[in-house]
């Protein structure tokens, strides 16, 4: 510590030293109420929690939950290092496990080993936020849970099919699974199951070449079909051309049949419309020499004096004269 003496002797002037050593004199008090104060606010800054709205909360007593209702989004006031307060998310969580092709594989009914990749939506059930503390205390210790309830109900699941029947019936397989694990997982742990999806399927490389050889053949096969579909739709082609063609010629046939009929009719109705005027005009001459007669005999009968009128006479026209015909008339 600077002595007030040595700093005299040293020369300096007394008010100055006296200065000095005040300002290096130590208040107590002071340093406890800044102490006291730093206290207060590690306290203050202890007793409060915040829980996010996305988040629920469960308040932890020397080792003892606090109460059996979740504590809800906002401001928490607690005994600072007494109480302690356990947030969890309530944010949908995705699980994905992947069972490989060996040990953990599962076995098809046709003895074939299959490895799968699953997808599990979940969250946390916020009405059973205080049962994860009781009884879990970890997230990993569910999703453990649950990797076995997925490994063995895949198992079961996978053993109903056939190697070459998981693909088609790949949506099948996971409304099965998808409802053993929502049925097993949610009604034994505090989450809510939102989704399982069966992502993939895998098997042993050996397997893996004989699709791909059964696939060249099936489609070798179907090639020859499509071949055997064309040579047949080009056949029916030249059948229904050829058929077509017949038709076609029946039909110009029976078209130069009925032209033929048509011009025969025709010619009829010509000769029968020239034979009836024809006699349209025979039975106007026989009605005009009727007329003439009549003509011929009123006239000798206007002129008939008692003596016989030769027969062989004509009418004058315009006159009525009756004049007899002679030799050489």
């Amino acid at each position: 510590m600077v002595d007030k003496k040595d700093l005299v002797e040293e020369g300096l002037p007394k008010k100055f030293a006296e200065g000095i050593m005040k300002g290096f004199t130590i208040d107590s008090k002071k340093i406890w109420i800044a102490v006291g104060c730093v206290i207060s606010l590690i306290l203050l800054i202890s007793s409060v929690d915040i829980i996010e709205p996305d988040e629920r909360g469960v308040a932890v007593t020397l080792g003892e939950i606090s109460s059996d209702e979740p504590l809800p989004p906002g401001v928490v006031t607690h005994i600072p290092f007494v109480t302690r307060i356990e947030r969890f998310s309530i944010v949908p969580k995705t699980y994905e496990v992947t069972f490989s092709v060996g040990d953990d594989g599962a076995i098809t009914k046709d003895m074939q080993t299959v490895g799968s990749t699953v997808v599990v939506r979940y969250n946390y059930d916020e009405n059973r936020i205080v049962e994860i503390v009781k009884k879990y205390r970890k997230s990993s210790i569910i999703e453990d849970a649950m990797k076995d309830c997925i490994k063995a109900s895949l198992k079961e699941i996978t053993g109903k099919y056939s190697i070459y029947d998981l693909v088609a019936n790949q949506q099948d397989i996971t409304q099965q699974l998808s409802n053993v694990v929502l049925r097993r997982m949610q009604n034994n742990y505090p989450i809510s199951i939102n989704s399982t999806t069966i992502t993939n399927f895998d098997w042993a490389e050996d397997f893996d070449k004989m699709i791909k050889e059964t696939a060249n053949r099936t489609q070798q096969v179907k090639q020859a079909e499509q071949e055997a579909n064309v040579a047949a739709a080009q056949a029916q082609k030249k059948v229904r051309e050829a058929e077509a063609a017949r038709q076609a010629a029946e039909e110009i046939a029976k078209a130069t049949v009925l032209k033929a009929q048509g011009e025969a009719d025709a010619q009829k109705i010509r000769a029968d419309a020239q034979a009836y005027e024809a006699q349209k005009i025979m039975a106007n001459m026989v009605a005009m020499k009727a007329q003439w007669d009549y003509n011929v005999n009123l006239e000798r009968a206007k002129r008939w004096d008692g003596k016989e009128v030769p027969s062989a006479a004509y009418v004058v026209p315009g006159t009525g004269a009756v004049v007899p015909l002679t030799a050489g008339h």
